[in-house]
């Protein structure tokens, strides 16, 4: 877990009179309170006198990079300044929010506040009318956002880049950041042999021939000169690993939050003005041309006029009225922010939208304490190689495991559950991915594998197969079956009946343990249909004057499920080409 110090002192609030009368009558002291948050669990110390709160610090957590860790400071800030829990969660980071409160609420209970008046919402005050101009304006600050932005600011535009969320990065910093490097300098020097042929026909096989093929190529034919720009000194300036081995992708220092970071800070630096906390609420259109966009933030209502919107607000995944029922028996992993919010600022231009029939799902997840969905790929990569192997809810195996994450996840839809099941070794092999990937924490397994324990993830242990498998409800016999015939298909050195080599047999020597496995669902890969100059095209394939788009809100890249690092590659590649075609438009 990160420790963040952010202890704040209210001298300066007690000057200006924010104090609340909520406070008045605590015992002064420092208490301690805790409450699950997104990863795990968040604690804090909250330092009180007799009528404010005068500090707050993080002692522990593990949230997301970029989204829940980044959330708490200012939620720390806000608490201070108005004296009160009930500030605004931080958009995007709602489950880290509600943690917070719900600790506060605990250490504030603890010191004897008055709690009705602590837990009062802050009031809001009527909305200052603002009027800015801009040559360009884009709607969302993940990585397309901002590398549109930046593009446009390094080419000479004035830009404003908007917002929802208090922090940068949305969806992206939730991302590995593994970036599709096609035709770039480094692939070339490094010595792998790429085509943006090669890569088209890969993507629509992957996505089962259901993309766009146009944007597919659009993607293609653009990812080189892109991923260029993303690492030169004299383009975004951001820091990638590079190993000079041979390889088609390369992977951002710091994962997505690092780089949504970094993007930030170079398009800030360069002139761009960021506005975060302030979603953009509608279109301005006159006469069938966007000119520009509305919104709202810090007590103000703006009036954004434009030459040109660059739509790069994300997907839909969190929508349910945007999400087909099918991918409901599944687990959301994707970003709380995830609303379809483009979606709804195009309805009145007869914008057209392909595939949003299509959300992206994958295997290998689990589910944490919040609910929401996880993956475990750094994890399953240790187990598999140390013995682990699946079980589906008759405790029998029903496919090979380490086969292609489309075709596993075809398998697993035919059960009800499916556990994955290790020995110690296995177990040690998941955990280090995980613990390792800063998904969870050791602290986080010993309380999961209570035996008291209730809650998500369903993960047990015990001294025989049998027990394990009465822990999970499933037969014990079928499990004992399944891991002898497991064994001795190590032993053979053979594949077994679903076409796998075992790399090692399990232990016939317990602990045991079993980790319920589930499919996740979360970016969506349907969206806004787009021309090859980035702009918005209506349901008669005409572009829709001042319109473009970038990143996950466009539809048909992927088909029915994503191929791995061209989703963080869309992200810079489509940033970066909508920000030089609204630059070449606003020259004509």
């Amino acid at each position: 877990m990160k420790r963040l110090a952010a202890g704040f002192l209210t001298a300066m609030m007690l000057a200006a009179g924010c104090v609340s009368a909520g406070a008045e009558g605590m015992t002064p002291g420092t208490y301690s309170a805790e409450a699950n948050g997104f990863h795990g669990t968040i604690q804090i110390d909250v330092t009180v006198d007799a009528e404010s709160i005068t500090g707050i610090e993080i002692v522990e957590q593990s949230e997301t990079a970029g989204i829940g860790e980044a959330a708490l400071p200012v939620l720390v800030e806000a608490v201070l300044e108005n004296q009160t829990i009930g500030v605004d969660s931080v958009a995007g980071a709602t489950v880290t929010s509600d943690a917070f409160k719900a600790a506060m609420t605990d250490a504030l209970t603890q010191a004897g506040a008055d709690m009705e008046k602590m837990t009062a919402a802050v009031e809001a005050g009527e909305l200052e009318e603002v009027t800015l101009d801009t040559d360009v304006v884009v709607v969302g600050a993940g990585a397309a956002g901002l590398s549109a932005g930046l593009t446009a600011v390094q080419n000479g535009q004035s830009v404003i880049v908007l917002e929802k969320m208090g922090v940068v990065g949305g969806a992206s910093a939730m991302a590995g950041a593994g970036t599709m490097a096609t035709g770039s300098t480094w692939q070339k020097e490094d010595g792998y042999e790429d085509s943006s042929e090669k890569l088209v026909e890969d993507m629509m096989a992957n996505g089962h021939n259901k993309n766009d093929r146009a944007t597919v190529e659009l993607f293609a034919n653009t990812i080189g000169e892109a991923f260029d720009w993303l690492v030169s000194e004299d383009g975004a300036a951001v820091p990638y690993q590079r190993s000079g081995e041979p390889t088609r992708s390369y992977s951002g220092v710091g994962r997505g939050a690092g780089v949504c970071q970094s993007l930030s800070d170079k398009y800030v630096a360069e002139g761009g003005t960021l506005m975060v906390n302030t979603p953009a609420t509608e279109l301005i259109v006159e006469d069938g041309v966007v000119t520009g966009v509305k919104a709202e933030g810090d007590g103000k209502a703006y009036t954004i006029h434009a030459k040109a919107v660059i739509l790069a607000s994300g997907g839909y995944g969190a929508n349910d009225a945007l999400v087909p029922d099918e991918y409901k028996a599944f687990v959301y992993a994707g970003h709380a922010g995830a609303e379809g919010d483009a979606i709804e600022m195009v309805k009145d231009l007869d914008a057209d939208l392909i595939n949003m029939d299509l959300i992206n799902t994958q295997p290998n997840s689990m589910i944490l304490p919040s609910g929401l969905g996880q993956y475990c790929n750094p994890g399953v990569a240790g187990a598999y190689a140390a013995g682990a192997f699946m079980v589906n809810q008759d405790g029998v195996r029903f496919f090979n495991e380490q086969a292609n994450a489309w075709d596993l996840m075809q398998a697993m839809k035919e059960n009800t559950a499916q556990y994955l099941i290790m020995d110690q070794a296995a177990f040690d092999g998941f955990n280090a991915g995980m613990t390792g990937s800063n998904i969870y924490t050791m602290e986080d397994v010993e309380t999961w594998l209570a035996d008291d324990y209730t809650g998500q993830p369903v993960m047990k242990t015990a001294q025989t197969l049998e027990e394990l498998a009465d822990k999970l409800g499933v037969p014990g016999d079928a499990v004992a079956a399944s891991a002898a015939a497991f064994n001795e298909a190590a032993a053979s050195g053979e594949a077994d009946e679903f076409g796998r080599t075992p790399a090692a047999a399990q232990s016939e020597e317990g602990p045991y343990y079993a980790l319920e496995m589930h499919i996740r669902y979360y970016a969506s890969l349907g969206g806004l249909h787009i021309n090859d100059s980035m702009q918005v095209l209506n349901t008669q394939q005409e572009a829709i004057p001042g319109l473009y788009a970038a990143g996950e809100v466009v539809g048909g890249l992927e088909g029915d499920v994503y191929m791995g690092a061209t989703l963080f590659g869309w992200a810079i590649a489509s940033g970066y080409e909508a920000g030089n075609a609204v630059t070449a438009a606003l020259a004509e």
